[in-house]
């Protein structure tokens, strides 16, 4: 399998979820970032004094450097929560091709829903949210000493966590950092938890304290690396957007749908819309997937990015005569649904030939190019051609099976293959948060400037795609769709199933298992060895 590269980067979150255990669940975690900086603030000892350095403990919360921190806050790679949310769901697979993409079938049961307790991504999951968690319990924690502005980040990044466990698991493991060490970690309802990130946020927000360039201040513009990848004022609202829109599905109690509404004009208000293509471009020469070239546009959609490049996402997708891994395929059905291969009808599907450094935007398909225009072969010297046909099988495919979905630009200005600079994770975007209030519209809420009609053909006509005339709830499950498919958003595509109640009870290309228990994953067995406190989600 060509994927060393990403092998080398994944080693570290696999070091960190063996060094976590955190099925072993939270018990004992204080994370160090460096050799000698304990954030328990007594060594050795079960007290908790606080964190050692609030300024670090909040990096760590964000960064994927392993010299520096947990790396916790990171959806880039295509494990854990990607692989959950996207490969699990009806719109992206990964296809093994002879012995490349096996890896012992882990991807393959995700897709096809037989997975068990003991599956390698939900263990990186679980690991991952309750360490971060954690991290961010202490540093809310007044013996901590956090800033107003890292109590404010702190808070956000917390909910994200208890979000992302009470979805994938139901449950949340939490630890009271005056118990004596050795006593387990109660457990959280979803209710319980979800009810602590709605806190957390409401607090955050209603601070002031979010914005890196002051109180209310928008979160964007030029210097990215800096407006962008924190958790401000927008993605505050957003992520609360998310769970009022999701609550139900979540608890069991339905959300706010005119708090909804009313968040996502708050974040309109803070000047974030839908990026006009071409309006900012004095050259004209922009295209639809300029939206996630963040190194080149001044786009006025993205909410939220993570501060790590985004070329797993071409990787994963393209042939190794490409430079990429050969693995990772959208489905056919998805890109069916936009009714047309021509990009001039809808912009969405992209290019089917060369578009720059050989390769196409969108969904890629037909002959394949090298950067000198020539046609590729794989490496049986067969045509590299990505046709138009539906997936029959996740285990037997040839190198060419499958129409790979490629959102993030190549352009030799910001590296093009097979290394570089490539772009910033894209997390959360503007068209998002549109879509989610026209669908609060239409489950009941009120208040918003645009009907629900008029807010998703304002996306649509962003893509050259013609008005619908009328709209109901039940097709907003397509719309999304036609506009996230691959992106792997907050919650992504998984959440949408399971919001509108397909992602267990539907069949889709690859995936016949029809089991009602599938819709949360199971708690990890080291989890449910070491925590009685711990239940097993039914079914497992």
């Amino acid at each position: 399998m060509r994927k060393e590269s990403f092998l080398r980067r994944v080693s570290t979150l696999l070091m960190v979820a063996g060094v976590l255990v955190l099925g072993e669940s939270c018990t004992d975690l204080e994370p160090s970032f460096n050799d000698s900086e304990d954030t328990s603030g007594e060594s050795g000892s079960a007290s908790f004094g606080g964190v050692a350095n609030s300024s670090a403990t909040l990096d760590a919360l964000y960064t994927s450097d392993a010299s520096n921190g947990l790396g916790i806050f990171r959806a880039t790679t295509q494990q854990d929560d990607y692989a959950l949310v996207e490969v699990a769901a009806d719109n992206i697979a990964v296809l093994t091709r002879g012995a490349d993409w096996s890896d012992n079938g882990v991807w393959r049961v995700l897709h096809a829903h037989t997975w068990d307790a003991n599956h390698l991504y939900v263990l990186q999951a679980w690991n991952k949210h309750n360490a971060g968690v954690l991290l961010a319990t202490q540093l809310l924690d007044s013996r901590s000493g956090p800033s107003p502005a890292e109590t404010a980040q702190a808070q956000v990044i917390r909910a994200y966590h208890l979000f992302s466990l009470v979805d994938y698991f139901g449950q949340v493991p939490f630890r009271d950092l005056d118990a004596d060490s050795s006593e387990l970690p109660s457990v959280l309802t979803a209710q319980e938890a979800m009810a602590l990130a709605q806190g957390d946020l409401d607090a955050a927000i209603a601070s002031g304290n979010l914005s890196a360039h002051g109180p209310g201040a928008p979160l964007r513009g030029d210097d990215r690396s800096v407006t962008l990848s924190g958790a401000g004022q927008a993605f505050a609202l957003f992520l609360r957007a998310r769970i009022n829109l999701n609550l139900e599905v979540l608890t069991g109690t339905a959300g706010d749908m005119n708090q909804v509404i009313s968040d996502v004009d708050a974040i309109e208000a803070l000047g974030f819309t839908l990026d006009g293509i071409g309006a900012d471009d004095p050259d004209g020469d922009e295209s639809y997937f300029d939206i996630w070239n963040l190194a080149g546009n001044t786009n006025q959609e993205v909410i939220f990015m993570l501060d790590e490049d985004a070329r797993t996402r071409l990787y994963n997708q393209t042939h190794p005569n490409q430079g990429g891994w050969n693995g990772f395929v959208t489905m056919t059905e998805t890109f069916r649904l936009h009714g047309t291969d021509d990009p001039a009808v809808d912009a969405r599907v992209g290019l089917s030939g060369e578009d720059s450094e050989g390769l196409s935007t969108g969904y890629i398909r037909g002959q394949q190019r090298a950067p000198d225009g020539s046609n590729l072969t794989d490496r049986q010297a067969n045509p590299l051609i990505y046709e138009d046909e539906l997936l029959t099988s996740l285990e037997v495919n040839n190198e060419r099976n499958g129409l790979r979905i490629v959102k993030y630009p190549v352009r030799s200005a910001t590296g093009g293959l097979p290394g570089g600079g490539f772009n910033d994770y894209v997390y959360a975007r503007f068209t998002d948060a549109a879509l989610m209030r026209a669908e609060a519209g239409l489950r009941g809420g009120s208040g918003a400037m645009l009907t629900p009609l008029a807010e998703v053909n304002a996306v649509r006509e962003r893509a050259n795609v013609a008005p619908l005339g009328s709209l109901t709830l039940a097709e907003m499950p397509d719309i999304l769709a036609r506009e996230l498919n691959g992106e792997g958003v907050l919650g992504g595509r998984r959440l949408v199933q399971r919001r509108f109640g397909t992602f267990t009870s539907e069949t889709w290309e690859m995936k016949t298992v029809t089991d009602e228990n599938r819709d949360l994953y199971p708690i990890p067995g080291s989890a449910i060895a070491t925590n009685p406190n711990l239940t097993q989600n039914p079914g497992y």
